[in-house]
């Protein structure tokens, strides 16, 4: 294709992306509210824990938190019992402490948080639109045998990035809650801005689902040809450097344990990747050695 035609294409792709966006945003836009609950959670259950545990240290937070993870984990285990009336009505939800709740310190705060959240809800809604319309470009570049890779691949790739922030929000966002929220003096009043710990759990999610497509993008280069599991293990030493250097442009706070908590999933999802490009590799040689065998 001429190279104006390709702008064209590229043109219609980026327009049917942000369609599939603007109308995911309209919807996630509808339950802002539940949403902002849903994000909010990490936080609250972090304060009622320190709360309820007394920990001040972050030793002892953290310490706290694995040992409530085991404890979920052997409850699932368990038979489950139905709780008692008794227990019921003695249930009381908790609340957050005056000291530690989330506050808005602008008149427009919460109305700028519920655009941030329909853009970031619309981009994740239309996650399959816009890694398909991507794909898609990049398919007349490619052999027919590559291009029967494009389906598998799209849903590969919605699927490593719900995994990505699904793992931010199960495990690094209330690690990092506990470790800053520990640290703070208990004499001392802390309030977070709502729109500042918003903006923190949206970037940690984006970053986190962006960096877990690496094993996405590696299978792609590996069964075109232009990536191998040994140039990956040579360049193992560079790509730790290049793994901070990422992790401290996409972690929202430039504080070294949130770079710390990209940076060591960033460096297992590169060794799957070594795996992933083996195994890779491999299936392209015998493609290839079926391809140039004689017909019989």
């Amino acid at each position: 294709m001429p190279f104006l035609d390709h702008l064209e294409e590229l043109r219609w792709r980026l327009l049917k992306s942000i369609a599939a966006v603007v109308i995911g945003a309209i919807l996630s836009l509808t339950y802002s509210k539940e949403i902002t609950e849903f994000l909010t959670y990490p936080y609250k259950n972090a304060v009622i824990s320190l709360e309820s545990a007394g920990q001040s240290s972050p030793l002892g937070a953290m310490q706290q938190m694995f040992d409530r993870w085991f404890q979920s984990a052997v409850a699932v285990l368990e038979p489950v019992t139905a709780p008692s009336p008794a227990d019921t009505l003695g249930a009381q939800t908790p609340t957050l402490p005056p000291n530690r709740r989330l506050q808005a310190l602008k008149p427009t705060t919460y109305l700028m948080l519920s655009m941030h959240i329909a853009l970031l809800g619309g981009l994740v809604l239309a996650l399959p639109v816009v890694f398909y319309q991507f794909w898609c470009f990049v398919t007349p570049g490619l052999l027919p045998q590559e291009r029967r890779l494009i389906l598998p691949i799209v849903v590969l790739s919605v699927t490593c990035f719900l995994i990505g922030a699904l793992f931010a929000y199960t495990i690094v966002l209330p690690t990092g809650l506990l470790f800053f929220l520990s640290m703070e003096p208990k004499d001392m009043t802390s309030q977070w801005a709502v729109d500042e710990y918003i903006s923190l759990v949206l970037w940690m999610l984006l970053g986190f689902g962006v960096v877990f497509e690496l094993p996405v993008l590696t299978l792609f280069l590996s069964r075109m040809g232009l990536v191998t599991a040994d140039l990956l293990r040579r360049m193992r030493r560079y790509a730790v450097v290049v793994i901070f250097v990422v992790a401290a442009i996409l972690t929202p706070s430039p504080d070294p344990f949130s770079q710390l908590l990209m940076a060591v999933p960033l460096m297992g999802l590169y060794e799957i990747s070594i795996w992933i490009c083996r195994f890779g590799g491999k299936r392209r040689k015998k493609q290839k050695s079926e391809e140039e065998a004689p017909e019989t």
